[in-house]
């Protein structure tokens, strides 16, 4: 991957970072940030990684997200320099549902005298 294209990256998750602490409104008990953003070559399109606390708001932020969309555009016209703003793809971290499953299992082999 080109320097280039890792700056813009780079540049990209922090402004995101920015634009969802400063500008979006969540409710005050729901976390969003901002963990990774990757960008196609020719910077159409963006994947974004987000981590939700609670999880269960998943599907409530990204109702909002798409709600924002147009915000959320606007905002990254305005705080960086590329040609074209791309079309922004959400995904979550699955990282702690994947965890507590995990460890549900373990306790119910412990239970069960299995481990």
């Amino acid at each position: 991957m080109s320097h280039k294209l890792d700056q813009s990256m780079e540049h990209l998750q922090e402004a995101l970072a920015e634009i969802l602490r400063e500008v979006i409104e969540f409710p005050r008990d729901i976390f969003v940030t901002v963990l990774k953003a990757r960008m196609t070559r020719n910077a159409k399109y963006a994947s974004v990684l987000l981590s939700v606390m609670p999880n269960s708001e998943e599907q409530n932020v990204i109702k909002q997200l798409l709600r924002e969309n147009h915000t959320i555009k606007d905002e990254l016209a305005h705080r960086l320099r590329m040609r074209r703003i791309p079309s922004i793809h959400w995904t979550f971290d699955e990282t702690e549902s994947e965890a507590a499953k995990i460890e549900e299992i373990i306790n119910q082999l412990k239970i069960k005298g299995e481990l």
